[in-house]
């Protein structure tokens, strides 16, 4: 029994090198799509994430969103002027005045700054 195992892999030595890299790129890939993976949020989260929007909007107060795209993640920080459901952005006013539309779809945080 352990001569049947011990042989099982042997074909293994016989890959050509365009199959091994090949295979290096399939589990990078999948490396990187692991790392790229948008977190799933529960629906408390998604909750208290529209209430602290709703409320620095009302009340014109700074937010810290935090959004994951292919790129990684990245943070902006700034008072939310609307929301426009219809194409899913967050329009957000920068410190130094600049305009910033930030897919909804990619904010993975939300808190006060």
């Amino acid at each position: 029994m352990s001569k049947k195992l011990t042989g099982q892999f042997l074909c293994s030595r016989m890959m050509l090198p365009e199959h091994c890299s090949g295979l290096q790129k399939h589990a990078d890939q999948l490396d990187w799509d692991e790392a790229h993976r948008h977190p799933e949020l529960d629906e408390q989260r998604q909750e208290e994430m529209q209430q602290s929007f709703e409320q620095a909007l009302a009340g014109q107060t700074a937010l810290e969103i935090t959004t994951l795209t292919n790129q990684g993640y990245r943070f902006y920080s700034g008072i939310p002027l609307r929301i426009d459901q219809a194409y899913g952005l967050v329009y957000l006013r920068e410190r130094e005045g600049k305009l910033i539309k930030i897919k909804a779809r990619e904010v993975t945080g939300l808190k006060p700054a």
